[in-house]
């Protein structure tokens, strides 16, 4: 009986001791935050850096956790997992419970960066039963410092990825077709570490005659194991309004690799649209059946040597030079190319100088037919001209809001003197032969 009253009596003081000593455990809770970078090699513009917000107690447990991200000049700051990571370290002799916060960054440009400071806060207990308490907190600021991959222009998005894919398909993939006919680009790029609203949307090419309709793109992010995968997919459908020839141009991606430090490219081939008009009614049932291929190509030839015929006889009689008409329209045509060069508006440019090249002489060319850019630049054999419509080519396919139009300009009106001199010179010799 004396040993059972012992033990009643020493159960009774620890239950009364009890919550003195739970009190006093509470008296000494301590918290805390940090924040630091995880990435320990040269950070590039365009790389996910991984930026850990840890949350730090004495006690056992975390509750009521929350903490807004602010908006960091040239990156982006964003939670792209809810995946914690819990850790224990002893400083001072004490246990301290982590829990970490993964948060992803993407510098967008190369130079000093700084992540604002961050509102943190939590609710912390000693252990089961104990009262929690609630801690906010503030982190320190934190600076980093992004490099500018090299070939990458300044100013240029760039995405840092060690796994980039790329697909792409073109509907349909004849390149001949009549006005209302639609034509689609579709463009699939996968990468690691990047998340899928950071691929930057595909430049759309506009072109008189040639609508173009960029469709919503399609974005996902996966995360397996804490790596992230992002995937983008676009659309562009081209609905041909006019007959006429177009050429989209190819779309260049480019990506730094950070493990092999190369910037690496691949291109996504334009098309040349030969755009045919809406063929003539059919006949009504009751009329004299259309004639056959044979019969159809004899008319054309005669079609054609009569037309011949009227431009020689026009030639000759308005002193061998190019219709009045003719004349008004292609100084309207490159009135609106040296505008638009003047604008530096690459898209602008483009669309003029085609529907200039509508009046470029087919008899100077060997061609029945308008000229393609490409044709143009072969058939002046001027290097500084095939230089410029290179740059125009590549500020289409990446969107340069800096490109000039000035040298481009210069190089089409020492073009345009050569072509009126050399017609001048056709008109004093003759008439030129209908094939030369």
């Amino acid at each position: 009986m004396t040993m059972n009253r012992h033990l009643r009596t020493v159960v009774v003081l620890a239950a009364l001791l009890l919550p003195l000593l739970v009190f006093a455990q509470d008296s000494d809770l301590k918290a805390g935050v940090d924040i630091s970078i995880q990435q320990q090699q040269e950070i590039w513009a365009g790389q996910q850096v991984t930026v850990n917000l840890d949350l730090k107690t004495t006690g056992l447990s975390f509750s009521n956790s929350h903490f807004n991200l602010p908006e960091v000049s040239g990156a982006f700051l964003m939670q792209t997992d809810t995946t914690t990571i819990k850790l224990s370290e002893k400083i001072g002799g004490q246990t301290w419970q982590i829990v970490r916060y993964p948060i992803a960054l993407y510098p967008q440009k190369a130079g000093r960066l700084e992540i604002p400071p961050i509102d943190v806060r939590f609710n912390t207990s000693s252990g089961f039963g104990s009262t929690e308490k609630a801690f906010n907190f503030k982190t320190e600021p934190l600076e980093l410092t992004a490099n500018l991959p090299p070939g990458v222009r300044e100013g240029d998005l760039v995405v840092t990825t060690n796994s980039f894919e790329l697909d792409y398909s073109w509907q349909p993939e004849t390149a001949t077709a009549n006005v209302g006919d639609a034509f689609t680009l579709t463009v699939s790029r996968q990468a690691k570490d990047i998340s899928a609203m950071l691929l930057p949307p595909l430049p759309v090419f506009r072109a008189e005659g040639l609508a173009a309709y960029p469709q919503a793109p399609e974005v996902s992010d996966k995360t397996e194991r804490g790596d992230l995968a992002g995937q983008r997919t676009d659309r562009i459908i081209w609905v041909a309004e006019k007959s006429g020839q177009y050429d989209i141009p190819g779309i260049r991606f480019q990506w730094w690799d950070p493990n092999r430090r190369e910037l690496k490219q691949q291109i996504v081939p334009g098309m040349g649209l030969d755009i045919l008009p809406l063929p003539a009614e059919t006949a009504t049932s009751g009329e004299p059946e259309q004639p056959g291929p044979r019969s159809r190509n004899t008319l054309h030839v005669l079609i054609l040597l009569l037309l011949a015929l009227f431009v020689g006889a026009n030639w000759w009689r308005f002193g061998r030079k190019w219709p009045d008409r003719h004349q008004d329209n292609e100084k309207s045509a490159f009135a609106r190319l040296q505008t638009a060069c003047a604008s530096n508006q690459a898209s602008a440019t483009h669309s003029a100088i085609h529907a200039w090249l509508v009046f470029f002489p087919p008899a100077n060319t060997g061609y029945s037919r308008p000229v393609t850019l490409s044709e143009f630049a072969r058939i002046c054999k001027d290097k500084q001209l095939a230089a410029e419509l290179g740059r125009l080519q590549e500020a289409l396919v990446s969107s340069n809001k800096d490109w000039q139009g000035g040298d481009l300009l210069s190089s089409l009106q020492g073009i345009r003197r050569k072509i009126n001199q050399q017609i001048k010179v056709q008109s004093k010799a003759g008439l030129a032969p209908l094939n030369p």
